[in-house]
């Protein structure tokens, strides 16, 4: 087993508690933009979709910001998540006057990430099961 040095142990604590205070400062700017945004409908008198989408995204970032600090990663689906969420948004925030043909693309985009997450859920379920039986195996011998 390689030694760190104390260079390279003071550099990877530092990285480690500086990923951990920006991770916060995401946290506490997405309160910050949800408390804007209930301000914001407050003022308006209404609620409106693309408030609710808004909301959504800020909920999602502050999710995958709290996954990373039980689990100290990020699953992949969550930033995914956040990109269909946001090209629902757009589609809502663009109209009626919006050139059909960039419906479908963004419609489209919507349907390939949709699916890239079922196949990487899909593809993560099976291999854990795949993996069990493996590992059982293992312990036995």
């Amino acid at each position: 087993m390689k030694s760190y040095n104390p260079i390279d142990r003071w550099l990877s604590a530092l990285f480690l508690y500086t990923e951990k205070i920006v991770l916060v400062g995401v946290g506490g700017l997405a309160l910050v933009g949800i408390g804007q945004l209930i301000q914001g409908i407050f003022q308006q008198g209404e609620v409106r979709l693309e408030d609710l989408l808004l909301m959504f995204i800020f909920i999602e970032i502050m999710a995958m910001a709290n996954v990373y600090f039980l689990r100290r990663a990020v699953p992949f689906t969550y930033p995914m998540f956040i990109a269909v969420t946001a090209l629902s948004r757009l589609i809502v925030l663009q109209g009626k006057d919006i050139a059909p043909e960039n419906l479908l693309y963004e419609s489209g985009a919507i349907l390939l990430v949709s699916v890239a997450i079922l196949i990487i859920r899909f593809s993560q379920r099976y291999s854990e099961d795949a993996l069990g039986p493996t590992e059982q195996r293992d312990d036995r011998q």
